[in-house]
């Protein structure tokens, strides 16, 4: 009597259990038996082949807004001589613990994201056995540990990534007081701060800069804890040695404490908003939104101290309504010789200060290729669509103006008035005799009337770069090398935001999708333009002229 062979029959049940999914309400879309791969009988053969899962960066670090490559790699031993088809699955493990949940899943071409992920990560697939993960635009709470894991048949590997976003820990307590917060208080008044609740290795990280707090406060796994630099009695007694101590994990409901919450890098700017007089909390805010910007939060306060240098001794209101000031370089009469974000608490909110705004557009001049002043008003929201931006408010002109905006060509702003900033007066603009200014024509009408366009753009989902290519391209041929970089060729509005936000330097002209040729430059030099940072424009030659091309890249480290 004959016996089968045991896989075969395996791989039939596997097939049939595999069918029936639908019918219970599974929805992931992808299916063992779209990788069972044999000899078309069901038969799966492995003779021997051993499956290998590897990343080569285990843990690795980055910036909010940054975006990462996870490395992922698989291979046979021994080498296969043809490819097989597999499936790539990634799936994330929060710091804050919880369930496992989906990435990223993949099947060759086929390839579907989930949640919050969704349209942020894809498969780099640079090579043969390449899954690793890039992610695009990271957030505050991505940290976490990520699961690569390969599946081919009945064969199931995988690799572990721990990722870590590089930041500013704060102690945070809320304008009730001292020890008020439940865990669930906590993870809200972090999030209404730019911020989210700080791990116990970002708080260790922070003790050994040397940040020390006596008041004991939540962290992402749910224990409480607080960083002592300095041993005194109030804080564990004199006998205790440095170190972060520990409560422990306590009740997320029940118990209360203060808060220790994590800020990353800041994708606008925050500044002391220069003002004729001091400002009660709600003259504060107002003062800022007429700036074009926002009451600065505190994590963003702390953001720009940490990643931008931002150094003030004047205090000044946040959006929580508590004063504060930032020290990079301490001095005399500006608090304790270290440096650090200096608190006097909650005003109150009559009192008169200062206040600190945040900003995160950059305001840009626009002419259309076929020449100065044809533009209405529907044309000009039209052409700053198109680069990736919208109608400037005279808030943000303004704000750009006493940044240093220069432009002599009236354009349309929001409010279909028509204006333009001059920062050195001169004849063909407005004039020697008037002051520097934001000059304005009124509101125009918007069918009629034909000017330029000031337009307006946020920070970006990607990366904009210089595409390194052995020849010049025509612009064609620029958008093709863009293409094939797996990237398109860059927006005006876009190398705007990468010049402003990035840092993006380049003394090259490159092609831009609407035709013009422009390059930014942050740190002016000879032999590139005028000895002031800005992106300076070539205007709109002939397509078929030879140049670089800007990229944009929505999932590029």
């Amino acid at each position: 009597m004959m016996v089968a062979h045991p896989l075969p029959l395996l791989a039939i049940l596997l097939q049939l259990l595999l069918s029936c999914l639908p019918a219970l309400g599974y929805s992931n879309r992808f299916f063992y038996q779209d990788i069972l791969n044999g000899n078309g009988n069901g038969e799966i053969h492995f003779n021997g082949v051993k499956l290998h899962v590897d990343s080569s960066q285990p843990s690795m670090f980055a910036l909010r807004g940054s975006n990462a490559t996870l490395s992922c790699r698989y291979w046979y031993e021994p080498e296969l001589s043809s490819p097989r088809r597999v499936r790539v699955k990634w799936s994330w493990l929060p710091v804050m613990g919880g369930h496992e949940t989906d990435v990223l899943v993949a099947i060759g071409p086929r390839i579907h994201s989930f949640g919050d992920f969704r349209d942020r990560v894809y498969l780099r697939q640079d090579s043969p056995g390449d899954a690793s993960l890039v992610m695009t635009e990271l957030q505050l709470n991505d940290t976490g540990r990520y699961r690569c894991e390969v599946i081919d048949g009945l064969e199931d590997k995988s690799a572990t990534v721990d990722l870590e976003l590089r930041g500013v820990v704060f102690p945070y307590q809320p304008p009730h007081g001292r020890y008020n917060l439940t865990y669930h208080d906590a993870q809200q008044v972090c999030q209404e701060q730019d911020s989210t609740l700080a791990t116990f290795e970002q708080l260790f990280q922070a003790w050994e800069d040397g940040l020390d707090w006596c008041n004991a406060g939540w962290l992402a796994d749910g224990t409480v804890q607080y960083p002592i630099t300095k041993p005194r009695s109030p804080c564990g007694g004199l006998g205790l040695a440095p170190g972060v101590r520990s409560y422990g994990r306590r009740h997320r409901h029940l118990h209360r404490y203060d808060v220790f919450c994590f800020s990353s890098s800041l994708r606008g700017k925050v500044y002391y908003l220069q003002h004729p007089q001091k400002l009660n909390l709600t003259e504060a805010q107002q003062a800022c939104l007429n700036d074009g910007a926002q009451i600065a939060k505190v994590g963003q306060l702390y953001a720009a101290w940490k990643f931008m240098g931002l150094d003030r001794c004047d205090a000044g209101w946040l959006a929580d309504g508590s004063l504060r000031y930032p020290i990079t370089n301490p001095r005399r009469n500006c608090g304790p010789m270290e440096p650090g974000v200096r608190s006097f608490g909650f005003a109150p909110p009559h009192h008169k200060h200062g206040v600190y705004c945040y900003s995160a557009v950059v305001v840009f001049p626009y002419q259309p290729p076929h020449g100065r002043y044809n533009l209405t008003y529907h044309d000009a929201q039209q052409v700053c669509q198109e680069q990736d931006s919208t109608l400037a408010t005279f808030e943000q002109l303004f704000q750009a103006w006493k940044e240093g905006l220069n432009w002599c060509n009236a354009g349309w702003l929001a409010d279909g008035t028509v204006q333009y900033p001059i920062t050195k007066p001169r004849r063909p603009c407005g004039g020697l005799g008037l002051a520097p200014g934001v000059r304005s024509y009124g509101s125009r009408h918007r069918h009629l009337h034909r000017y330029d366009v000031f337009c307006s753009s946020s920070p970006l989902r990607g990366k904009v770069y210089y595409l390194q290519h052995p020849q010049k391209l025509n612009l064609t041929e620029a958008q093709q090398a863009c293409f094939s970089n797996g990237a398109q060729i860059a927006k005006v509005g876009q190398l705007y935001v990468a010049w402003r936000f990035m840092g993006l330097n380049r003394c090259d002209a490159g092609w831009l999708a609407d035709g013009s040729l422009r390059y930014p430059v942050t740190n002016p030099s000879r032999n590139c333009g005028p000895l002031e940072p800005g992106v300076r424009s070539f205007g709109f030659p002939p397509p078929y002229q030879k140049h670089g091309v800007y990229c944009y890249s929505a999932g590029m480290q």
